[in-house]
């Protein structure tokens, strides 16, 4: 069988024929590579259906009855008669067998990455192109779960009460994927309705229709519905089918070729990738919608874009510096350079039009996210019975950015079901900590939903329990965002309902509080240095702390390479004589913008955290007190006027029962004061109350400031807040003793009960 090596050293080698070793016209390169990828795929179409011979010539007829067919760009037909002799000879030269398998070639391409230089291209491992398409295309299992999801819920939308009645409904319904790939939904849709209800493939072929900006892949999903049928039906199914970006409205759409000359050089968001969305299904309203949309933010990615060809910047990570790279090659690589504002160009004009998108309203909030525009879209393009059921990000449902399309669809009670995954099994082979679900929503008013939480395979949407949810108890866990909680497991949804019917909200406990994240490392970096002076003053980062300790890492020793790296690692910092060194920054702020923009903060001290965290560490929240001095942003503060508060305040952060909550609040992997301040805290009153514990009775506010103040009471910054000795049977225990105690004290004044208490701790075990 053919490999996907093969296929790479047919690019490479045609490449080489036709530019001969200079690759200066980088989107050139990019254009020819990706129509050499589509004569091959299309040749292997092509024996699919019986239209393919072994010569030059029968390979040309064959390429020439697929752009007649409108399944092949005219211009890759026009791009073989012209160059055809150099990639049929390598094509020849490599060929091992007649058939192979398109979706394994196409999709293992997509995570390998042509490398261009001006006078070599190769090819490496990475993702920078699969990330930009958001092209993980999905595992079948789970693509069945999904289908099975989608179907039952239409019947009973449709009140279906026979396996006749169901056939009669699902033989007509229309079925679609907004971003189909290699067709992996339709497969999976055409198997199980065989395979439940005797539907033959056959039989339901023109019921499907899709869209995807590859054309490639689109090809494939064509391919194999017109494989298994008569060939008079064949043009029915391709107009079924339409290249190009669903997310963009264009009236005046553009040809195959255009479109496919864009897709090339990686212009996805170019207006004219876009789809009449008036016309591109007709009068038609689908049924029943799947898929698994990209899930990218639409923004352009500078150090990606120019990772492949020019690394020398996209290895820069400060925004100035790296623009007066781009604007080097404005002279010497002209074509790259243009290339380069095209494609940033086309992001740009996207924002600002998006709204023009006759089915796209709620979900163009902030920053914009694929997988919440695709999942409005999918609802407003259902009949009123039919059904969506999609995979997206965890974030569509939890993420506050979401809010406006969220809450309109919880208040219009469009909601279906919705069963939340961790990736701790690689369901897909992005970071295991992406947290995703299998969203299901209706035009048909539901006045609950079905919640599933702490999926990890893809059997488990049809074999955890499920949980009724109403917008009350959205309402009553997360009032300010009226977002789902991040919940692993259906347990946690009840803890958080008790909890929160007895408890108030951080923001009524301490409305005096003021947040903060002052120092931003980009957006100040005309501000910023890198060596101290006298005009400056070090930026402390997230790295430096830890839970109750304020000198946890430094970047002393390291040199320049391993401090300004991306995602560069501080090392930790060595206890010496029961003494800590101060950490050493890499970054330093002048001296007269901090005055300037730390005005608003007056207080000597500021409780802070760690902005950046996981909701799978040890601990999430990763909290101490500093003095007021510059952070960048991945700390947050705030500053209460109240000292005792502050220290009471970093005791419950440092808890296990606020941790535990935090995790269930924070949607991605920033802990904002958004989460913060929707946590339930005791009300002030509940740590006045008398409490013997350790043998000392006195207030619970008294033991927990006595063992916060023996955690903290070595720390040189912290000397004039911490002024009392903590008593003998306090000072003389070790941290990890104290810290145990206080979450012991937190949680009795949380008023857990046992079954929380239990569910709280069994969190933390892991």
């Amino acid at each position: 069988m053919k490999s996907t090596e093969d296929v790479m050293r047919v690019i490479l080698e045609s490449l080489n024929a036709i530019f001969e070793s200079d690759y200066s016209d980088v989107a050139r390169v990019y254009t020819y590579s990706h129509f050499i990828e589509s004569i091959q795929i299309t040749l292997i179409n092509t024996e699919r259906l019986g239209m393919h011979g072994r010569d030059y010539a029968c390979c040309t007829a064959a390429l020439s009855q697929m752009a007649s067919l409108k399944l092949l760009s005219e211009e890759v037909l026009a791009f073989w008669v012209a160059h055809g002799k150099a990639i049929w000879s390598s094509l020849h030269h490599n060929r091992k067998t007649e058939y192979t398998d398109p979706h394994i070639i196409h999709e293992e391409l997509l995570g390998r990455e042509l490398n261009i230089s001006e006078s070599e291209v190769w090819y490496s491992p990475g993702k920078s192109v699969r990330d930009t398409m958001g092209s993980y295309y999905t595992p079948r299992d789970l693509a069945v779960e999904v289908v099975h999801e989608a179907i039952e819920r239409f019947l009973c939308n449709n009140y279906a009460k026979s396996d006749s009645e169901a056939v009669r409904l699902l033989t007509k319904a229309k079925f679609a994927d907004l971003s189909c790939g290699c067709g992996e939904f339709i497969k999976a849709a055409q198997k199980y309705l065989y395979e439940h209800y005797g539907i033959r493939p056959e039989e339901i072929c023109e019921n499907f229709y899709g869209i995807d900006i590859d054309p490639i892949a689109l090809q494939i999903t064509i391919c194999d519905l017109l494989e298994s049928v008569d060939s008079r039906k064949w043009s029915n199914i391709i107009n079924h089918f339409t290249l190009g970006n669903p997310l963009i409205h264009q009236p005046d759409e553009k040809s195959i070729s255009t479109k496919t000359r864009l897709f090339s050089t990686r212009r996805y968001y170019a207006s004219d990738m876009g789809i009449d969305m008036n016309s591109v299904f007709g009068n038609i309203r689908l049924n029943i919608i799947l898929g698994n949309p990209p899930w990218e933010k639409v923004r352009f990615e500078e150090r990606k874009f120019f990772k492949p060809f020019k690394p020398e910047i996209s290895s820069i990570p400060q925004k100035n510096k790296r623009h007066i790279a781009i604007m080097d090659i404005r002279d010497r690589v002209p074509a790259c350079f243009h290339w380069y504002c095209e494609v940033a160009e086309d992001y740009a004009l996207f924002r600002s039009e998006a709204a023009k998108h006759p089915h796209i309203r709620k979900s163009l909030n902030g920053e914009l996210n694929t997988y919440a525009l695709f999942a409005e879209l999918s609802l407003n393009l259902l009949d009123e019975a039919g059904v969506a059921t999609i995979i997206v990000k965890s974030a569509l449902v939890t993420t506050p950015a979401n809010k406006p399309f969220f809450n309109q669809i919880v208040k219009n009670e469009n909601l279906s079901s919705i069963c939340l995954y961790d990736n701790t099994l690689k369901v897909f082979s992005i970071d295991s900590r992406e947290k995703f679900c299998v969203f299901s929503c209706t035009k048909k008013k539901n006045s609950t939903f079905d919640l599933i939480a702490g999926a990890k395979k893809a059997e488990d949407l049809h074999v955890f329990g499920r949980m009724k949810i109403k917008a009350d108890d959205i309402k009553a866990v997360n009032p300010l965002t009226l977002m789902m909680p991040n919940i692993s497991r259906n347990d946690d949804m009840y803890v958080l309902l008790g909890i929160h019917k007895r408890l108030p909200l951080f923001e009524n406990v301490y409305p005096e509080c003021r947040f903060g994240r002052l120092v931003h490392l980009t957006a100040h970096a005309q501000q910023i240095r890198t060596k101290q002076a006298q005009d400056n003053t070090p930026i402390y980062e997230g790295k430096f702390i830890e839970r109750y300790d304020a000198r946890f890492a430094t970047f002393e020793g390291l040199s320049d390479a391993q401090k300004y790296t991306e995602k560069a690692q501080a090392k930790k910092i060595p206890t010496e004589y029961g003494w800590k060194a101060m950490p050493e920054s890499r970054y330093f702020i002048q001296n007269d913008f901090w005055k300037k923009i730390s005005t608003n903060y007056p207080e000597p001290y500021m409780l802070c955290w760690r902005s950046l965290t996981s909701t799978t560490n040890a601990r999430t929240t990763i909290s101490m007190l500093m003095p007021s001095i510059p952070t960048c942003q991945s700390i947050q503060f705030l500053q209460n006027k109240n000292t005792k508060d502050l220290l009471i305040m970093l005791a419950l952060f440092n808890s296990k029962p606020f941790d535990y909550l935090v995790r269930l609040k924070m949607p991605g992997i920033d802990l904002t004061q958004s989460v913060i301040r929707q946590i339930p805290v005791p009300h002030r009153d509940a740590y006045r109350n008398s409490l013997r514990f350790d043998g000392v009775t006195q207030s619970i506010e008294q033991h927990i400031l006595q063992r916060v103040s023996a955690i903290i009471h070595a720390e040189p910054m912290l000397s004039t807040l911490v002024q009392e000795s903590p008593p003998d049977n306090v000072r003389d225990k070790t941290n990890a003793v104290l810290e145990k105690e206080l979450d012991d004290l937190l949680s009795l004044v949380y008023g857990l009960s046992d079954t929380e208490s239990k569910t709280v701790y069994a969190s933390f075990k892991s």
